[in-house]
């Protein structure tokens, strides 16, 4: 279906760039399959700016059955480490109650239930991922949205906690999401959102970040809009390393206690004085992309004409979304590795590559590994460096493809 009113505010979007067709990005096959593929591109909204993309896929394609697990990488077990710090910030205690959504393999459920004893509620639409709670956790497997929150609030009453990282992005209709958060948070409970900030993506030239299940890309004024509607407030946010820049947003009920930081103006300032809410500046990313296109393509067909084995580290959803963009198929790549059991053994979507198991990359001759998961580029490259210290080279696509000869 295509959407030409904006998600947020529902005023007329414009287009930024038709990026053609793309299989979904998650649909990970046993065998070599030939898959359909859906028209995606980018728009912004006249009125509001919001960024956004204009297809909609039905969810149950994209969620129901997820490849992508949190607990598997280093760096995510780090950013969840650093929430208990936060959590103890905001006097979490045993009695507390605690709802993720989007709790995916429940890797950030049973952290904090396992710290802090509290009841802690995890929300996914994943059926594979159901086997993964026990009865300590509660698992309400569905999806989150306004309607579903007056059934949890039933079945297990408010939540002076409620966690949403890296979901937003994902929903068709983001009110539903805060007017959820509205329904089931306490009269002072603190909801806390990440997003890839928007900022980032236009700033390093992320365009891997569109495919069907980024719906839209958030800047905190974006943000800021949803809250407005929805009766809810941010009252402080900091900037994270996550997914190659994101914010971490706190959020409340408006009438509640919790003062405005001095935070909010000074992304709100750094956002506008980059032109992230001018026509120009963001008709202008169809430039940026386009070229990048090129030079991705250029590098890695002038290394494969040296006779240069090309493999991929990481079959990421923006992975998948690049090699389709780019044209980066069997003909350039030999294998993709991958650490997720969910995805060992089977092959990318639209390019039909088999991803294999990474402990495999030191037997293999291989001259270049291009790093796809480039969020986690320091973690891959450390742990790979037996790869590199014989003579392995990285590839780092953003912002500008660039060749890696040097550990961190």
């Amino acid at each position: 279906m295509n959407n030409k009113i904006c998600r947020i505010c529902k005023k007329k979007i414009k287009l930024i760039i038709d990026l053609g067709k793309i299989c979904l990005v998650g649909n990970f096959k046993s065998n070599k399959k030939i898959q359909k593929k859906y028209k995606i591109s980018l728009n912004y909204c006249k009125q509001c700016k919001h960024v956004q993309i204009s297809e909609h896929i039905k969810p149950d394609l994209l969620f129901k059955n997820y490849l992508w697990e949190t607990g598997v990488s280093k760096s995510n077990l780090t950013l969840i480490e650093n929430y208990l710090k936060i959590f103890k910030k905001l006097k979490i205690k045993k009695n507390s109650k605690l709802l993720e959504v989007a709790s995916n393999d429940g890797t950030f459920v049973k952290k904090i239930y396992n710290f802090f004893k509290c009841k802690v509620v995890g929300v996914d639409p994943a059926k594979n991922f159901k086997k993964n709670y026990s009865k300590k956790i509660k698992f309400y497997n569905n999806y989150f949205n306004k309607i579903s929150s007056i059934k949890i609030k039933k079945k297990f009453g408010k939540f002076d906690f409620i966690v949403a990282r890296n979901v937003i992005a994902h929903v068709t209709n983001p009110n539903t999401i805060f007017g959820g958060f509205n329904e089931l948070l306490q009269a002072n409970g603190v909801g806390i959102i990440e997003v890839p900030h928007l900022y980032n993506i236009i700033k390093d030239n992320q365009y891997d970040n569109i495919f069907h299940e980024h719906i839209g890309f958030h800047s905190l004024k974006s943000l800021e809009d949803l809250c407005k509607i929805n009766k809810m407030k941010i009252f402080d946010v900091q900037t994270i390393s996550s997914q190659g820049g994101s914010l971490r947003c706190f959020v409340a009920k408006k009438n509640s206690d919790y003062k405005i930081s001095k935070n909010i103006n000074i992304i709100l300032n750094k956002e506008k004085r980059m032109g992230l809410f001018k026509n120009k500046k963001l008709e202008k990313f169809k430039i940026i992309i386009n070229n990048h296109r090129k030079s991705l393509l250029s590098l890695l067909k002038n290394l494969k004409k040296n006779n240069k084995k090309i493999s991929i580290y990481g079959a990421s959803g923006k992975g998948q979304a690049l090699m389709q963009y780019c044209g980066v198929d069997n003909k350039i790549i030999d294998n993709v590795y991958d650490k997720s059991n969910l995805k060992i053994g089977k092959y990318t979507p639209g390019t039909n590559i088999k991803i294999l198991n990474p402990k495999k990359i030191n037997v293999r001759n291989i001259d270049y590994l291009l790093i796809l998961a480039w969020n986690l580029k320091k973690e891959i490259i450390l742990q790979e460096k037996k790869f590199m210290k014989g003579g392995g080279r990285f590839i780092v696509p953003f912002p500008k493809p660039k060749i890696i000869s040097t550990i961190y």
